[in-house]
């Protein structure tokens, strides 16, 4: 009978064994504070404002398993500012989330089935991105069909999201979120030096209202954005162009047909892979401020990168789209980048003037005595000038810090728009530490 047992359990020692041998699993983690002060970061301040300081911090602990023809990834997260609790705290205010946890199963040598908590980014992050600055981070409860076979990748998908697991309705009750979405991405690579892209990608949001018989009821109601992104990349020279429009309906009730584009084209000239040179320009649609005619106004002509990396863009100070700007007048961007990099060492820096896309109204000349037919005037679309300069260096390895700072020259457009006071010091600055380091690694062996 011992040796019996004794059998059992080295034939499932070994089996266990057999089986991690031909596995592949990776334990990293991450803890990452950042310091910030901030006087203008987002709007102008008011000549009464104080500068903030704080310090938050994004902790991390990845598990990454794959074998065969499947993979698992869990990413739990922790978030916080330092000081928000008490020292002796009892419980968590904000406990630890799951940022991450999807399977991924291999249906055929093409085609994969991605689905649970994931990162959903395409392209450079402009329509879907992973708000990787954020220390939040953005994930979706999604299922994603990949499709990647020589040059040609096809991913398709969706989401539908719940508030509960409900006996009856679908009533969605979580505000910041969206009901469902669908999309198509497609890219294929010419040559190593060029690819095109498409995405179609349909956002649907629940609306509530009051219907016919006095009741509360709700509907969805679904936006369209599609286009395309065009890429050449050479050694020393590139472009790439952006090109979207959205149409559909508005997540309002009685609900407005919107009509809204973004288009972006970035040039570039490298000296000797250290240096980089670029020069840029996005157009993003607004609304008008100063055409009161109700077909006009019966369409939404904002655009609206929903899930994008927008941080990325339109400067680092996060005046527009980062949870602000979303419905107003748009935003024309010109700007010129410098980055130099070195093996252990960058810096850069951005310049970028801003201009509403659509007419701002000077509530100043409405309001003036003297104008005594009510006469609309727009502003001068010009918002203002944003300095950014950044840098970065590497402390030892798997710890790195980056670091910036940067200044906001608005205009009375801008105040006009924002709030605040254009006179006063607008200015935002940062540094970060981020450790990455790999707790365990169990590399798959050759059979």
């Amino acid at each position: 009978m011992k040796i019996l047992t004794s059998r059992s359990i080295l034939t499932t020692l070994f089996t266990v064994l057999a089986s991690v041998s031909f596995s592949q699993l990776k334990i990293t983690g991450e803890i990452r504070p950042r310091m910030e002060y901030r006087h203008g970061f987002k709007t102008l301040p008011d000549s009464g404002a104080r500068h903030a300081i704080f310090v938050d911090q994004r902790t991390r602990l990845n598990f990454d398993y794959a074998k065969n023809k499947i993979a698992f990834r869990v990413s739990l997260q922790d978030v916080r500012v330092w000081g928000n609790q008490s020292q002796l705290v009892g419980n968590e205010d904000f406990g630890t989330s799951i940022h991450e946890a999807w399977g991924l199963v291999k249906l055929t040598d093409s085609l994969s089935l991605k689905f649970g908590r994931q990162e959903l980014v395409y392209d450079d992050h402009r329509i879907l991105g992973n708000v990787g600055w954020a220390q939040q981070a953005r994930s979706h409860d999604a299922a994603i069909f990949q499709w990647n076979r020589n040059k040609l990748k096809l991913h398709f998908g969706g989401a539908y999201n719940q508030s509960a697991a409900n006996l009856f309705s679908t009533n969605y009750t979580v505000s910041k979120s969206y009901k469902s979405m669908q999309m198509l991405w497609a890219n294929y690579k010419f040559n190593p030096s060029m690819n095109l892209s498409f995405l179609a990608m349909s956002v649907g949001q629940q609306v509530n209202f009051t219907n016919s018989n006095g009741d509360a009821d709700y509907q969805d109601n679904y936006t369209l954005t599609t286009g395309t992104r065009f890429v050449f990349d050479k050694k020393s020279f590139g472009f790439n162009f952006n090109g979207y429009y959205q149409l559909g309906s508005t997540n309002e009730w009685p609900k407005r047909s919107v009509s809204a584009y973004d288009v972006g084209l970035e040039v570039y000239y490298k000296v000797k892979e250290s240096m980089k040179f670029t020069l840029g320009l996005e157009m993003l649609s607004g609304n008008s401020q100063t055409d009161t005619t109700a077909s006009y106004n019966d369409v939404q002509h904002a655009f609206n990168p929903y899930f994008g990396t927008n941080h990325k863009f339109n400067g680092l100070m996060d005046y527009f789209y980062v949870g602000n700007h979303i419905g107003s007048v748009g935003l024309n961007d010109f700007y010129f980048r410098f980055d130099y990099k070195r093996e252990k060492f960058n810096a850069g820096l951005c310049a970028h003037a801003f201009m509403a896309n659509a007419d701002i109204l000077d509530v100043d000349w409405l309001m003036d005595p003297a104008n005594t037919t009510g006469e609309i005037r727009a502003m001068s679309p010009y918002l203002g000038a944003e300095i950014d300069l950044f840098g970065g260096f590497k402390i030892v390895e798997g710890a790195s810090c980056k670091l910036g700072y940067s200044h906001m020259l608005g205009t009375s457009s801008m105040e006009a728009l924002k709030g605040g006071d254009r006179n006063e010091i607008a200015n935002w600055g940062w540094v970060m530490i981020t450790l990455k380091p790999t707790l365990f690694e169990q590399k798959p062996k050759d059979k």
